[in-house]
């Protein structure tokens, strides 16, 4: 059965692909732009970072700084601390791929990988401050409003997932790589530039399936069944069914919506999911892994909620 729905699916992806080329052509143009202006110039130098940071075994001396933090908090090890710092600063996908560099040197349980990944896997201020603050709010006000309500759902989720005491998770072991600086960065902008490639494809391959399911009218016809049901407004809707497929389509579909605190709900969600675009970026990273991500989707889900709500009951009274 799941055989049969499977090759349905891409034959029928394929049939839109010959039947509406205009649009796949125009959203394939949308995606590669976004990753020429937007995703390399943003992600790249972090990912360069990152590596660098594993490869010269960095994680190590900034997991002994954090592991007081990080334990008291979400009951991590030290390097689970830095995840998280990065996470809520380099946006996604960086967390899921520092974790993955982690793990796959050994500092990290595969149980604490899975734990980490659900709340240290974030949207960048950048991303919220600019595009959802000032590009659709206009205000960077309140984009730093929903960096902080984003940030505040992450340590909640953290602070939910944390084991009891008496299972602590490993501190990373204090040995020295001896990997020179030169070996390092090669490495590093090598694995850069194969993480950003598989990203940016994904980001191309959802840029067209949106498209497709636009220019069919399947956003309308769903946006416009929720309206109808909920009350809800139609651009409301729309964004909603946007942002479950890809963040920055979700967003820049909340153009021409007020700051009210449903709305802001709204973008908060948006946030928290971050999109199945980003989940198979995620799932690109992690690639190498043993790393499972079930836990991981339904986390996100969790985490986006206790957003909307915490942007709900903020806005009422901050707005």
């Amino acid at each position: 059965m799941k055989k049969i729905v499977s090759v349905t699916s891409a034959l029928m992806l394929f049939a839109a692909l010959i039947t509406f080329p205009d649009t796949v052509t125009a959203s394939t143009e949308q995606g590669l732009k976004m990753c020429a202006g937007l995703i390399i110039p943003s992600l790249f130098p972090f990912f360069v970072a990152t590596k660098l940071i594993s490869e010269l075994g960095l994680a190590q001396w900034l997991g002994c700084a954090f592991t007081p933090l990080s334990r008291r908090l979400f009951n991590v090890s030290g390097s689970g601390g830095t995840a998280f710092i990065i996470g809520i600063t380099a946006g996604y996908p960086m967390g899921a791929a520092y974790i993955a560099s982690l793990r796959q040197n050994g500092e990290i349980s595969k149980n604490e990988a899975e734990r980490l990944l659900i709340f240290c896997n974030n949207s960048g201020p950048s991303f919220i401050i600019g595009a959802a603050g000032v590009g659709v709010f206009g205000s960077s006000i309140t984009g730093l409003f929903l960096y902080a309500v984003h940030i505040l759902a992450a340590v909640l989720g953290g602070i939910m997932l944390a084991p009891n005491s008496a299972k602590r998770s490993a501190e990373p072991q204090a040995v020295r790589s001896s990997v020179g600086f030169v070996a390092a960065f090669t490495n590093a902008v090598k694995a850069s530039v194969s993480a950003c490639l598989s990203i940016c494809g994904f980001i191309v391959a959802f840029s067209v399936l949106t498209g497709i399911l636009e220019k069919l009218g399947a956003f309308a016809a769903a946006a416009k069944l929720l309206s109808s049901v909920f009350g809800m407004q139609l651009l409301w809707s729309n964004a909603l069914f946007c942002g479950i497929f890809e963040l920055g389509n979700g967003i820049g579909a909340m153009n021409g919506l007020s700051a009210s605190p449903v709305n802001l709900a709204l973008a908060a969600f948006i946030l928290g999911w971050g999109g199945v675009s980003v989940h198979f970026q995620t799932l690109s990273v992690l690639g190498g892994t043993d790393i499972k991500t079930a836990r991981y989707i339904i986390g996100r889900f969790v985490i986006a909620l206790m957003g909307s709500a915490i942007a709900l009951l903020g806005a009422a009274v901050l707005f």
